[in-house]
């Protein structure tokens, strides 16, 4: 007998205890894993009661998709009813929006446990000796000091460096291609949640993962996960004073010490090669050719996400340019695997794995996936990235493991669109902050995502679209900033041809102006860079507007908690709001650490607290 239909969780407090059996049906290999369906608890605040016009079995039936739809977006991949972590009382925090972080269900949509008064002394010191390293981590030339002298790195080779600094550090190339079996994933869009669902995935098949992505949300130590977490504060300490010190002894001037970026990949792979990861996912930072994370040449699962421009001072104005650098990281004899759509595209990445003997795998879409296997009807609860990027992490995960040695090897056929039991674990429980997330809060609906090309951003507004629409009522916010220096008029007309915006801010990507915390400053252009940068952009939207005879509802704040305040002050407490904050990653970390702050002062009067923020709010039409 299938499984196939969903089961829905409720609203309230619920527990669903399932032991089900899925197979494919018989025309197809058989299929049959046991899968323990435990729903506890819901992080969910109960939403505002809207009055209907409907009575009866018509406004259950709207209920009904008003919980489905609300279940579907907050939870990070939609598949709540495949949760197959065991959520207890214990572990999962009373949900109480006064009280509780925000970052905390950004980050554990089930609950964080909360420390034990006899932790907290521990948890302090950990942070406060956490926060030493990234503040001497910040002594090291930063992302925007990077990027800025982009023509002189290029000139002195970032993938030398690395090997040098490598070595330096006591851990030779050769130690890191020995110990650590590597998928490499390149790309333009979806190469972060990509990796995420293959990390997701092979856990499932019981190896130990290690995964190295950026930029980070909050915390630099996001960045370097084992088994899916960050790795623990203690033990990032205790590796980065190791490579730093021995990096700081040999160093022959001043300046020779690795970037930022160069830094945090020498060091993750010290962490890795300790923690004797089975499989690293390797993300690459910027391009491909010649990103640090380049320097390791035995690797045979490769993946190259979706293209389109982006750093164009680096990496090329032309999609064929951007291309070429993507495609910098396939290896000899190494399996390609790929959903880039553009023909010119595929020209380039052809010509470049046929120079190294490299095989290229165009996947299939997602659905075919769970279609093949009778799922079809879970893909209606998927996150918007696993629809988009699932095929491709499933394919990644089966290579692996079919090149792999020992317990963990699994022969799969090439390209063929089965869905193991462990890869529908996988994709079920992946959970990748700030990509297409709905997060519910004090009466808000924040929507965060990381858009920041045209074509992401479009995918962004239709999923806020979907979202919206069983909250109609709702007044609509969006918040803004584009970072670099890139023109911004292509997404800002994409988000104005999609959506209509009750109030719009523009901001950079400073939370709150009396905080310094060291995770943030090392990523972020100088305060006042950024707020010339926000100041343009919103001057940009005003001519947009006015071109178009359409009435201005943009302004410029000069923090997140600014804006989030004047929210507030223009939609009180009672009335619930839908916010979607997008167009950089590194914004989304500045307004989860301002709604952090925001939800802090219950106390202050909100007058008293825009005035003691010792910023102003800058009005468009004044300057």
């Amino acid at each position: 007998m299938h499984c196939r239909k969903v089961i829905r969780s409720v609203l309230k407090t619920s527990k669903w205890c399932l032991d089900g059996r899925f197979m494919s049906c018989s025309q197809f290999p058989r299929m049959a894993d046991d899968l323990k369906i435990r729903r506890e608890s819901t992080v969910l605040a109960a939403p505002r009661t809207h009055k209907s016009p409907l009575s009866g079995p018509q406004q259950q039936q709207q209920q009904q998709q008003q919980q489905l739809h609300s279940n579907s977006n907050n939870n990070a991949n939609g598949f709540s009813n495949l949760k197959t972590q065991t959520q207890t009382p214990e572990n999962i925090n009373n949900n109480n929006d006064d009280d509780e972080l925000f970052e905390n269900l950004v980050f554990s949509p089930y609950g964080r446990q909360r420390a034990k008064d006899q932790d907290k002394n521990r948890i302090a010191r950990e942070d406060a000796e956490f926060n030493e390293c990234i503040q001497t981590l910040a002594t090291l030339f930063s992302n925007w000091e990077t990027i800025k002298n982009s023509i002189w790195y290029a000139k002195d080779n970032s993938k030398l460096n690395t090997i040098k600094f490598l070595e330096r550090s006591g851990l030779p190339l050769s130690t890191v291609e020995q110990q650590l079996s590597i998928i490499h994933v390149a790309g333009t869009k979806g190469k972060g949640s990509t990796c995420a669902l293959v990390e997701s995935i092979l856990r499932q098949y019981g190896a130990k993962t290690g995964f190295f992505s950026s930029p980070h949300l909050l915390s630099t130590n996001e960045r370097i996960r084992i088994n899916g977490d960050p790795l623990p504060k203690n033990k990032f300490t205790h590796h980065f004073w190791q490579v730093f010190n021995r990096l700081s002894e040999q160093r022959e001037h001043e300046l020779d010490m690795p970037t930022f970026f160069m830094f945090l990949t020498i060091l993750s792979f010290h962490v890795f090669v300790a923690e004797k990861v089975d499989v690293l996912i390797l993300e690459v930072g910027i391009g491909g050719e010649s990103d640090c994370t380049n320097v390791v040449r035995n690797v045979k699962t490769i993946g190259i996400t979706s293209l389109a421009l982006e750093h164009t001072d680096l990496l090329g104005k032309t999609l064929k340019e951007i291309a070429w650098q993507k495609a910098g990281v396939i290896k000899p004899d190494s399996h390609v695997y790929t959903h880039v759509q553009q023909p010119e595209c595929l020209k380039v990445i052809y010509e470049r794995a046929a120079e190294k003997n490299a095989k290229i795998i165009e996947v299939l879409s997602t659905e075919a996936y769970f279609n093949y296997n009778l799922y079809g009807d879970y893909l209606d609860s998927c996150n918007d990235y696993v629809r988009l990027n699932g095929a491709l992490a499933i394919q990644l995960s089966y290579d692996w493991l079919r090149q792999t040695t020992g317990p963990l090897h699994q022969n799969n056929a090439v390209n063929e669109p089965k869905m193991s039991a462990e890869v529908l674990r996988g994709l079920a429980n992946a959970h990748w902050p700030g990509r297409c997330q709905l997060v519910t809060y004090r009466n808000m609906r924040i929507h965060l995502d990381g858009a920041h090309t045209v074509e992401s951003m479009r995918i962004c507004c239709d999923w806020y679209l979907k979202s919206i629409k069983l909250s109609a009522d709702n007044p609509k916010i969006l918040i803004f900033n584009r970072t670099g220096e890139s023109n911004p008029l292509p997404i800002l007309r994409v988000i104005d041809e999609s959506c209509d915006f009750d109030m719009i801010c523009f901001v950079p990507n400073l939370s709150n102006p009396a905080k310094n915390d060291p995770n943030q400053t090392t990523l972020y252009f100088p305060a006042d860079e950024q707020r010339k940068r926000a100041k343009s952009i919103a001057i940009i939207w005003e001519q947009l507007c006015a071109a178009k005879n359409q009435r201005n509802q943009g302004q410029m704040y000069n923090t997140l908690l600014d804006a989030f305040t004047e929210m507030r002050l223009r939609y009180p407490q009672d009335i619930e709001l839908d916010v979607l904050v997008t167009g950089s990653i590194h914004l989304l970390g500045a307004a989860i650490s301002a709604l952090n702050d925001f939800q802090t002062k219950p106390s202050i009067e909100i007058d008293d607290w825009v005035s003691s923020s010792g910023s102003k709010l800058e009005n468009l039409s004044k300057s």
